[in-house]
């Protein structure tokens, strides 16, 4: 049985859907996997989502991890982010070495990680835009979105490299924004509105992604995207149907 890592900021109910999402899916054999931990760069701090997904984890038995990152030696961060960045992959390394992990998922992870920890595991990112489109938070992206008056909008699970949002995708999704367009065109609510579709439509794209990596269907070998038979996958699927009739069918 694949383990699978789970790495997050969770700070909004984006992280706790996902995470919420993942253990019901794991826990009807839709997924047939298990977590081998759950990892939380930042301290509890009242956030009612961290504490309900540390509740939810530990509930099951599945090992928590809490290593903040914004206090973690701010004198070197503000000296030299790239060292910084290489300490605090360390710790996190060492925190997270005594469970073995096939695969790890950044899942609303507001943090770089470092290139040692991108080569020494197989890490999996989802990012709030389109394959090689936007770069930065979910926040960022689709104010641009609505500002360049795009025709669609989605979002991509890739795999995670030392340069941001920039690693090969492995699966997307993308849906039209011609209907929200006419329907909101006042700029902060068009984009909540965008927001809150592309959110209700990436957890099934998360979901369906690691089912096929669980699965097999892609295989992920030093750094190269395989199919079952071992080709090389040129193009990454877009799992628009798929999510469309998930949705549909609740």
């Amino acid at each position: 049985m694949k383990r699978i890592g789970w790495f997050t900021t969770a700070r909004g109910p984006g992280s706790f859907n996902l995470f919420s999402t993942m253990i019901s899916r794991l826990e009807s054999g839709e997924i047939k996997a298990k977590l081998a931990f759950v990892f939380i760069n930042r301290d509890v701090k009242g956030n009612p989502y961290r504490t309900k997904i540390i509740d939810m984890a530990r509930e099951r038995g599945i090992p928590v991890i809490v290593f903040p990152s914004d206090t973690f030696e701010p004198e070197l961060k503000e000296r030299d982010i790239a060292a910084w960045r290489d300490e605090y992959g360390k710790g996190l390394r060492e925190r997270i070495s005594p469970y073995e992990m096939d695969f790890g998922v950044l899942a609303g992870y507001m943090l770089i990680f470092d290139p040692r920890t991108c080569r020494k595991a197989v890490l999996i990112n989802l990012h709030p835009a389109l394959p090689d489109t936007y770069k930065g938070t979910w926040e960022e992206i689709v104010g641009q979105v609505v500002d360049n008056g795009d025709a669609s909008y989605g979002s991509t699970v890739h795999l995670c490299t030392p340069e941001l949002d920039r690693g090969a995708p492995i699966a997307y999704d993308s849906f039209p924004l011609s209907d929200l367009r006419e329907r909101f065109p006042a700029r902060e609510q068009l984009i909540k509105e965008v927001r809150a579709r592309e959110l209700k439509r990436e957890a099934y794209l998360l979901m369906e992604t690691l089912r096929m990596l669980v699965e097999g269907q892609i295989r992920v070998t030093h750094g190269r995207l395989l199919d079952s038979e071992g080709r090389s996958i040129a193009e990454p699927p877009c799992l628009a149907s798929e999510i469309d009739t998930m949705i549909k069918e609740g």
